[in-house]
């Protein structure tokens, strides 16, 4: 079973979806947590991955050696790229905060 964490933003606004989106996700996460591998489109690296549904996005990076995966954002199809770009960005950021070990981002 992999760890699933995600960053503070992920968690406002995940939670800011329907509830009906909200749970459809949650069943994805599951498989998730079993393979993240064998769910989610990979965009551009095996290991940055999305999931869809209702044209909602949910955007997660795997991290191997950690046996772990991390939610880090959300979209709908019209502003997918700006928030992939920004998550390419903190790409640095994010590994920093699993390798620390630490809570909350």
């Amino acid at each position: 079973m992999w760890e699933l964490k995600e960053t503070e933003e992920f968690e406002v606004q995940f939670h800011r979806l329907s509830g009906d989106i909200q749970e459809r996700f949650e069943e994805q996460f599951k498989q998730v947590q079993e393979d993240p591998y064998s769910i989610g489109k990979p965009l551009g690296y095996k290991w940055f991955r999305e999931l869809k549904n209702g044209g909602i996005r949910v955007y997660y990076l795997i991290y191997d050696e950690q046996v772990l995966v991390l939610f880090v954002g959300t979209s709908d199809k019209k502003n997918q790229q700006t928030v992939i770009n920004i998550i390419k960005h903190n790409l640095k950021m994010f590994k920093d905060f699993i390798e620390k070990g630490e809570k909350k981002l």
